[in-house]
């Protein structure tokens, strides 16, 4: 059987007559299409649609709208839009009790198509435990936030209802431009701007309200084993429904400032005394370009740039007294210039900066080119970026694709951990047509590459801030036997992408069930990747 028909094949092997039976007798409503003229015509068809009932079935336009920034998606068969508890408890009994793979969107933001699904895809924008979507307590300097909830509107918001005293401490930058959720913000452990100082969701939650597999509902707290299952956890334990967090009461009087140069090499140098020197600034960005820096920080330097090119720049936010060593040691190392900024003109420098979330930049104007997200973080000591970013570039070029000459990051990620620095893939656009396999396949082997050789190099771990999504199960096979085992004991949700693996799995080695383990633990590199670039070919063809 060709791989091109394994998704198919799975989803075809699923009880879902048995399934939806259950679910009318439930009092679910099945939908095989939205008629948009029924909706305008009729009260009782709009009121359905609306009411959190409705399952969405097999229909290849309506159910496929699902989709992220990360390329990597599957058709779901049913798309389910919950809004209360007792529907979830339904959707998620059921699912467990005939074994079909389920996951969870959130703000449709990832990087890595963790929800990506042949099965069951429940979009959680319109679920809440709680009327009340925001629910401050200053004695405490606490917040109880539904998962729905934007992260934008939890920054303003705390800033505006503590008259500017306290902030909310997990900033992604994607949060300034996209939807981003506080479900997701969780199931992924994010961090942002703020993680120099301040770290990680980890650092700042205080209680988390989850659905287990089994439908109960716990409240898991910090000294809760379960607790680091759900931090990160992508969602495969227990579905985040609610969150206390604690707020952040920063500094008064804050000074920010930009700090820019010619030099990358002095500039990394530079950034490695900051991180030796444990200097932790509220916001400390960074932003890369071998050619020059787009946007507005292209203007940086004015009249004095002398035809040099302006190639990095820093962006940091604290108290005086750190701001200012940040900019003594980066003085004393790198050729660099700085200016101090006003609140309002940092704010627009960071603007700038969350816009290029999905920037690529070539030397090659004539086509467009899509950043792909697969290996994009990478953590480390500033003083070995140099050498990092010549061999992504080497492997980059080995496999036809340009050389990166853009990347930003973050300065002294989660508490001195190291720079973050996020570079992505330049792909033609046409490189992701269905029909082009073997440009699939070139983008899946270059990835692959890229992550196993910074791997063995650099000690470098994928996905260090996005989520992991399917590349943890591709990758690591100590966390496959764990999912295998969870599954057997029914304390973690049907997994699609465990599913999917093990299907190739299983077709490459001719083994049964039973003997699929001892298969796993046994693969050689080569069979590694291959089982890797035929998994990655299926989600990339959106199959």
């Amino acid at each position: 059987m060709e791989k091109k028909s394994l998704i198919k094949d799975l989803q075809d092997k699923l009880p879902w007559e048995k399934f939806l039976n259950n679910m009318e007798r439930d009092g679910f409503i099945k939908l095989s299409s939205i008629m948009v003229s029924k909706i305008s015509k009729s009260k009782n068809y709009y009121q359905s649609i609306h009411s959190g009932l409705v399952m969405l079935v097999g229909d290849p336009i309506q159910a496929s709208v699902i989709r992220d920034t990360s390329h990597l998606h599957i058709r779901p068969y049913i798309l389910f839009r919950p809004k209360i508890e007792t529907q979830l408890r339904v959707i998620i009994k059921n699912s467990q009790k005939f074994k079909i793979p389920i996951t969870f969107a959130g703000g449709k933001t990832g990087l890595s198509g963790s929800y990506g699904n042949f099965g069951i895809i429940v979009d959680m924008v319109d679920f809440q435990s709680y009327k009340e979507p925001m629910h401050f307590d200053f004695k405490n300097d606490t917040i109880r936030v539904n998962q729905n909830v934007l992260v934008s509107d939890l920054i303003k918001y705390t800033l505006l209802r503590s008259n500017n005293k306290l902030i909310f401490p997990v900033q992604p930058a994607s949060a300034l431009k996209l939807p981003v959720r506080v479900g997701g913000l969780i199931a992924s452990n994010a961090s942002g701007i703020t993680s120099g100082k301040l770290g990680s969701v980890e650092n700042w939650i205080k209680i988390i309200r989850i659905m287990k597999p089994d439908g109960e509902i716990a409240e898991v707290d910090r000294n809760d084993p379960f607790f680091l299952k759900i931090i990160g956890g992508n969602g495969y334990f227990g579905v985040i429904l609610s969150a206390e967090f604690q707020l952040y009461r920063p500094e008064t009087n804050l000074k920010q400032s930009i700090m820019y140069g010619s030099n990358l090499n002095l500039a990394f140098k530079g950034l490695q005394s900051v991180l030796d020197s444990k200097i932790f600034p509220l916001v400390s960005e960074f932003v890369i370009s071998d050619e020059n820096l787009p946007g507005k920080f292209s203007e940086l330097g004015g009249e004095s740039k002398k035809n040099k090119k302006v190639k990095w720049a820093a962006l940091i936010e604290g108290s005086k007294n750190i701001v200012d060593k940040f900019i003594d040691i980066m003085k004393q190392q790198a050729e660099c210039s700085w200016e101090i900024l006003t609140e309002e003109e940092f704010q627009d420098y960071l603007q700038e900066r969350s816009s290029f979330a999905l920037l690529v930049q070539t030397k090659d104007k004539s086509t467009d080119y899509i950043a792909f997200p697969g290996f994009e973080d990478i953590l480390s000591e500033p003083k070995n970026l140099p050498d990092i970013i010549e061999t992504i570039n080497e492997l980059f070029i080995k496999h036809g694709f340009h050389k990166v000459i853009f990347g930003y990051g973050h300065i002294n990620f989660r508490k001195g951990q190291g720079l973050l620095l996020h570079m992505r893939l330049p792909v033609p656009i046409h490189y992701f047509y269905k029909e082009n396999e073997k440009y699939l396949k070139l983008i899946c082997k270059t990835v692959f590459d890229v992550i196993i050789n910074l791997k063995n190099k650099f000690n470098i771990k994928h996905k260090a801030e996005h989520s992991p999504g399917p590349f943890k199960i591709w990758l690591e096979p100590e966390f496959r036997k764990l999912l295998r085992k969870e599954t057997k004991n029914s304390t973690v949700f049907s997994n699609p992408h465990l599913m999917i693996f093990d299907e190739l799995l299983l077709r490459k080695f001719k083994v049964s069930l039973d003997g699929l383990q001892s298969i796993d633990e046994q693969l050689h590199m080569s069979e590694i990747k291959d089982l890797f670039v035929s998994a990655m070919i299926l989600y990339l063809s959106g199959e």
